[in-house]
């Protein structure tokens, strides 16, 4: 399965700096106190998962000089959940800065009767005809925090977000010939915040965190568009490298790119449990 090869690739990398990297440090290369300094960066390092269903509140697409405007209704997307699924690795360094690497994938395949013309880049796809319509928008994101307000119990971090978006819509007539496709890959920013709260000594946690950015019409004539992702979750301790992780998403945005005709709005929402592994306490550095 794809997704798991980008897990290992992503744990692979942790295990290296984790284990092997430090005897090669150790041996000379740095003197004993660059080498403590520079390996508190692996004493806090995390890789998290989380999977759960996500419900599709919208997602609404216009494409083509000439296109149909269609909603995730017309599509039939709003027929059933999708399962949703994220892995992260965070890597602390230099006590107040951070590193986030996440891969999000996002892809949707429905097969549904269409109820009304639909004309997607210059190809119609009309009424009544049964087509198999992919949604595909997978996000590979580097974030970048610094620890702006720390503290015992509260601590809150700014900073900002890379994204690297590859995405495709497509229609395809089914049993026929009628296919049309839109591909793009594209780099997205977004400024970044973390609220953590720790209550009490037990290691259970609440945390608020979200990207965002918006063009604020300021390139009306080439492109309006914004993201947002807000997440509340909350870690409870299982052992003393792994924490279970209750989480509710919000997620979405979109762009009118008037000079390729491309107008597409999403909004999305998920409830998520997964694992938080503390790698440098699971491999016993």
């Amino acid at each position: 399965m794809k997704i798991s090869k980008y897990f290992l690739a992503i744990t692979v990398i942790g295990v290296f700096f984790l284990s092997g990297a430090k005897p090669v440090f150790s041996q000379g290369l740095f003197q004993q106190q660059e080498y403590e300094s520079l390996f508190t960066v692996f004493d806090d390092s995390t890789f998290e998962y989380e999977t759960g269903p996500l419900y599709i509140f919208q997602n609404d697409g216009r494409y083509g000089e000439d296109g149909t405007e269609y909603s995730a209704d017309d599509v039939g997307q709003q027929r059933n959940l999708v399962l949703s699924r994220r892995a992260s690795m965070e890597i602390g360094f230099l006590q107040r800065h951070r590193l986030i690497f996440l891969y999000a994938p996002f892809d949707v395949s429905t097969v549904v009767n269409l109820d009304k013309d639909i004309t997607f880049r210059g190809t119609q796809f009309s009424r009544g005809t049964l087509v198999n319509h992919r949604y595909l928008f997978d996000g590979y994101r580097v974030s970048y925090i610094y620890r702006v307000m720390p503290g015992d119990k509260t601590n809150a971090d700014l900073g900002g977000s890379v994204q690297i978006r590859n995405a495709e819509v497509s229609f395809k007539e089914v049993g026929g010939d009628k296919y049309e496709s839109e591909n793009d890959i594209g780099v997205v920013f977004a400024l970044k915040g973390r609220l953590r709260y720790e209550p009490c000594n037990s290691g259970m946690w609440l945390q608020l965190e979200g990207d965002g950015f918006s063009t604020f019409g300021l390139l009306s004539d080439t492109v309006e568009g914004a993201i947002y992702d807000l997440r509340v979750s909350v870690g409870l301790p299982v052992s003393s490298s792994t924490e279970l992780v209750f989480g509710g998403r919000l997620l979405g945005g979109g762009a009118d790119v008037k000079n390729k005709n491309i107008d597409n709005w999403g909004n999305y929402g998920s409830l998520t449990m997964g694992l938080r592994v503390d790698l440098a306490r699971l491999l016993g550095s």
